[in-house]
Order: structure tokens, then sequence, then C-alpha cells
């Protein structure tokens, strides 16, 4: 089976109520060796804590994800709490190396950590400027019912202090035409998702979407 036929079929199992494949957020699985777990954070960092200019400007966009394996595979997995923390804060630490590179520009740029709640292993730092500098404006719809930030979460994080975070919906869409849904996974999803209307090409295409929430976006960006 391909990769494509395995996001699929993931993709229909949420519909139908989430059986048939291991939650990729599950951290069942004993990982061995943390010596090797915390090596592999710093390589990650150093690898990115550069900002690649040359291709930014070139594409006027780019951003870094926790790609630290056994984590981030096809099927995710978040990583036991203390863990979490040391890659929060190596992304932060990115974060702030790649706005003083930015800072020398004296241009407008966008950037912005990503931090997903409860889907940890999600998380990203995001840069864009120029063509680009407002591409992601309409990334994620803005939560309702707003909290704070979970701060206990992310214990012992020496930079977090200098980050000021707004909430925003984490959510999976379903495309009435697009996905080709049948009439039972449409009965499904109207009973526990929000229903709208797209459009795409400019208007021309228009489209039935279903939204299920399925946690929070935490996006974050240094304090003034």
């Amino acid at each position: 089976m391909n990769a494509r036929n395995v996001i699929g079929n993931y993709s229909k199992t949420l519909i139908n109520g989430g059986h048939g494949l291991a939650n990729p957020f599950s951290n069942k699985k004993k990982i061995r060796n943390w010596k090797r777990q915390v090596r592999k954070i710093s390589t990650w960092k150093d690898t990115f804590i550069n900002l690649d200019l040359e291709y930014l400007i070139k594409n006027e966009r780019t951003h870094v994800k926790i790609w630290i394996d056994p984590w981030y595979r096809l099927i995710r997995r978040n990583p036991p709490k203390w863990l979490r923390s040391l890659m929060l804060e190596s992304l932060c630490e990115i974060y702030l190396n790649w706005k003083e590179q930015l800072d020398d520009l004296c241009e407008p740029y966008y950037l912005k950590i990503w931090l997903y709640d409860p889907n940890f292993i999600n998380s990203e730092v995001v840069v864009a400027l120029r063509g680009s500098l407002n591409f992601y404006d309409r990334t994620f719809n803005k939560a309702v019912s707003l909290k704070e930030f979970p701060r206990e979460k992310y214990q012992n994080i020496r930079v977090l202090g200098k980050f000021e975070w707004e909430q925003y919906l984490d959510e999976e869409f379903y495309f009435l035409t697009i996905d080709k849904l049948t009439e039972t996974e449409i009965d499904k999803l109207e009973g526990k998702a929000i229903v709208g209307e797209v459009t795409f090409n400019n208007g021309s295409i228009r489209d039935t979407c279903f939204r299920i929430k399925k946690g929070n976006v935490w996006v974050g960006s240094m304090k003034e």
C-alpha cells in the first residue's frame, strides 16, 4: 500500500469513528535510549538554526518542522512531556535566530511559531516575506472560546517568557465534491462538523466544506 492510500484510508477512518488504524498521536510504544533522542534534537536544531536567506528570498516563504524520528512519520506520535519541552525550546531558539537574520533585511516579514495542542508533533516555525507576506493570514480559524496558553505543559523553557500566543483552531477539513464523500460519510460528518461553503480559483469553483476540530494551534511571536 502506498503513502497516498494510507493517508486516504486514515481520512476515511476519522470520518467513520476512528477505528481500524492506530491513533497517530498515541505514545504507547516504548522508546529506548533517551540520550540518543536528546542528541537527535540537538542535531535537528543545529541543522536549521540558521535561516537559508537565499532560499527564502527566492521562494518568499519557508518553514521547519520537528523532523525527528520516530515521532515525525507518516503516522505521527507525540513524544513524552519532557521531550516535548526540549523540542519546543529548540523551536523557540530557531525562531529567535531567524528573527535576528530577518531584522537585518530591514523589510516586513511574517515569522511565527505554530504550536499544535494536543497534536504537538505537527508544530513548526514559519516565515514569509515580500509577495507571500500575507500568505498565511487565513491559514487558521480564530478560536471562539479563548483559553489561557497552557504553560504548565512546557515547564523549564527559559526563552518561553519572550513569546506571546494567540489561540486558533486545529481542524480537519473534508470537501463534498473534492473528497467524493458518500451519503453515509456525509451523515456522520453533519453530526459533528461545522458545515460551510468554500470557493477556489477566485470563486470559479465552489464546494461544501466540513470542519472538525482536532485541537488548538497557538500562534506565537516575540513580545514587542
